[in-house]
């Protein structure tokens, strides 16, 4: 993935089989409990298995997101509305809950083409209280991935559930009023008020993501769903009784290094006849103030030091006052690159020993990474860090060739967002690296991937740990860290992170890969440039040439993640030029910066073709390579397969 919405189609997937399903049911239960009937279904589009290779992956990932939308002209003259913001965490509660049973069989058909399904064991149900306030739960199923073909491999496997509010048991239906943003943990649900006099269906989705052929990376999704609807619809709250509310959509860690947070809180529960509740909110112990309307609110910049919020919500019946606290610690500073005694970590410099910017390849489209030879000969790969073997970094760093060095170096390509077609991605309970609560609002509209809740960095330090010593493991000389930026703007992820969650999340990750031996890339972010030049050694930035953002000087005077941008020397720069202008002990010319303009954004033309002036190649190269803090400068096709290939200054 990338910056904020740039324009590509998907090119994944293609509908390969659908599952048709149907049902018999019968239902029968005490009154007093939450009961309904059950109904098995699937469409198309939920279960025709997706074929997707790496080119179509990784590519739709670094290219999807930029849209058009999202690049105004706004955003041609402030970099804040770039990007994405916040993911949601789950709210969590415990309660009483009351049994329900209902009776029912469930018939589906054999999937066609060999494809196996899902399998469920079971019976789905509601169980807990079905009133305004109260928690229910999906009970009853057990899923399982079906079963595999001889050269399949089980890729992931997640259960997600989705929550809405009925008219009639037969249709009318509305996404429910709960809030939450994370359905692979959306299992319980605090009915809301907005739900009361209707009944609540439940829509249970396992899918599985399946590899079918290794060699080109191609995948299948196969999904199956269940849903349930209760008998009974959503009893009113208790007449008299004072209203509540209850955080959403996450909270920070107890201890953190962010020193700016946003909180949610939900829709009130109450009964009508006692009013409509009043809700204002505190931060530590200050005035009262008015609940905004989206009842979203941000703390504000914070000292280190503990911190407290409290939610009071009152209406005739009484009040409630709902509180959280926690600690802000100072951020982690950065250690420098380490490697065993007698090795040396490779620092990607501005200029190569001819004194241009070091010329670069992007290939993360690409299963197996294409060699540049002769003229077209790059000094840098920057690929793959699942789908590139170690034998493969092996032969780049040891015999391909290379522009100015003895041999190319090698950048292992990581998301910090979810992606289901990763080995690595089976969402909690099943798997051990991606907290259900922590997998936010899909991104940019591509079911398979998510926002990632950066606030959760202890409950995602395992994958981090994981992933880059999977990197150190293959040899990678330097890792890019990709979608660093979901905080911006605020409401894309559904958990309203803010920067400072990102800093304290991307201080442990870029510590963390110095830690192993490499060193490590900013990606995008203009904003917080000014920061990440301290913790990491270099950048990839993505069409800065269109938007008119690769410099400082482009960009001073903009506002963006709650700073004013300053002019290079100043205190908050925010074109990338700031890196290529570090000079350190280890980087004497300056840090390197890739920058990759797209055939797609049919701005950048190809060289030698006649274009107006800022279109032109040789004024593309003269503007954004040939300044004294220039960058590498590449125009790419947006699948980054090797295709299409134009550095600068000579398009080859």
């Amino acid at each position: 993935m990338s910056r904020a919405g740039r324009r590509i189609p998907l090119l994944a997937t293609t509908a390969a089989v659908a599952l048709a399903l149907g049902l018999t049911a019968a239902a029968a239960a005490p009154p007093a409990a939450a009961t309904g009937t059950v109904s098995a279904r699937t469409t198309a589009a939920q279960t025709a298995a997706a074929r997707t290779t790496a080119a179509q992956t990784a590519a739709a990932r670094t290219s999807a997101a930029r849209t058009s939308a999202a690049r105004t002209a706004a955003a041609q003259t402030s970099a804040a509305q770039t990007s994405a913001a916040r993911t949601a965490a789950t709210k969590t509660a415990a309660a009483k809950t009351a049994s329900a049973d209902a009776a029912g069989s469930v018939t589906r058909s054999r999937a066609a083409g060999g494809l196996r399904r899902p399998a469920a064991r079971g019976v789905l149900r509601i169980r807990g209280q079905l009133r305004d306030g109260g928690i229910v739960r999906a009970s009853g199923l057990r899923w399982r991935p079906g079963r595999l073909r001889r050269g399949e491999r089980l890729l992931s496997f997640e259960v997600s559930y989705r929550w809405r509010a009925c008219a009639r048991r037969g249709g009318g239906c509305r996404r429910a009023a709960d809030k939450t943003a994370t359905p692979f943990a959306a299992r319980h649900y605090i009915v809301g008020h907005r739900d009361t006099g209707m009944h609540l269906r439940l829509v249970e989705t396992a899918a599985a993501v399946v590899e079918t052929d290794a060699t080109n990376f191609t995948f299948r999704i196969i999904r199956d769903s269940v849903s349930y609807t209760t008998r009974g619809t959503v009893r009113a709250f208790r007449p008299g009784r004072r209203p509540v509310t209850e955080f959403v959509n996450g909270l920070p860690e107890r201890r953190t290094g962010s020193a700016e947070e946003y909180f949610e809180v939900d829709r009130p529960h109450y009964d009508s006849a006692d009013g409509r509740p009043v809700q204002r909110y505190r931060i530590d112990g200050g005035a009262w103030r008015a609940l905004p309307g989206k009842r979203v609110f941000y703390a504000g910049h914070l000292g280190v030091g503990r911190h407290r919020v409290a939610v009071r919500t009152a209406n005739r019946a009484g009040a409630t006052t709902l509180r959280f606290s926690w600690r802000v610690v100072p951020l982690r500073a950065p250690v420098p690159c380490r490697r065993p005694a007698g090795q040396s970590c490779w620092y990607p410099p501005h200029l190569d020993s001819r004194h241009h910017p070091m010329r670069w390849d992007w290939q993360i489209g690409r299963v197996t990474p294409l060699q540049r030879t002769g003229a077209s000969a790059v000094d840098i790969y920057d690929i793959d860090g699942f789908l590139t073997t170690r034998r493969e970094v092996r032969q780049i760093r040891t015999t391909w060739q290379a522009s100015t060095l003895a041999h190319p170096k090698a950048v292992c390509y990581l998301d910090l967002a979810w992606e289901d077609y990763r080995p690595d991605a089976s969402p909690s309970p099943r798997g051990s690296y991606f907290p259900a609560a922590a997998l936010g609002k899909v991104y940019y509209g591509y079911p398979q991937e998510r926002w990632v809740d950066f606030r959760q960095l202890d409950e995602l330090k395992p994958m981090l740990r994981e992933r880059i010593g999977m990197c150190a493991r293959k040899g990678f000389d330097a890792v890019e860290l990709d979608d660093i930026d979901s905080f911006d703007p605020a409401s894309t992820t559904g958990f309203h992170l803010t920067p400072g969650d990102a800093q304290n999340y991307l201080a442990y990750a870029f510590n963390l890969v110095h830690r192993r031996g490499m060193t490590v890339l900013w990606k995008n972010t203009p904003g917080l440039a000014w920061w990440g030049v301290r913790y990491t050694d270099g950048a990839v930035v993505e069409e800065c040439y269109v938007y008119h953002e690769c410099f400082a000087s482009w960009q001073r005077g903009t506002r963006q993640d709650g700073i004013t941008c300053s002019k290079l020397t100043g205190r908050t720069p925010c074109g990338w030029d700031v890196f290529t202008a570090d000079r350190t002990a280890s980087q004497p010319t300056g840090k390197w910066v890739g920058e990759a303009e797209y055939a797609q954004d049919h701005y950048v033309c190809d060289p030698g073709a006649a274009c107006r002036h800022k279109r032109d190649f040789a004024t593309f190269c003269r503007r954004v390579y040939a300044p004294p803090d220039g960058f590498a400068a590449v125009k790419f096709d947006v699948d980054l397969d090797g295709k299409t290939f134009y550095p600068c200054p000579k398009g080859r």
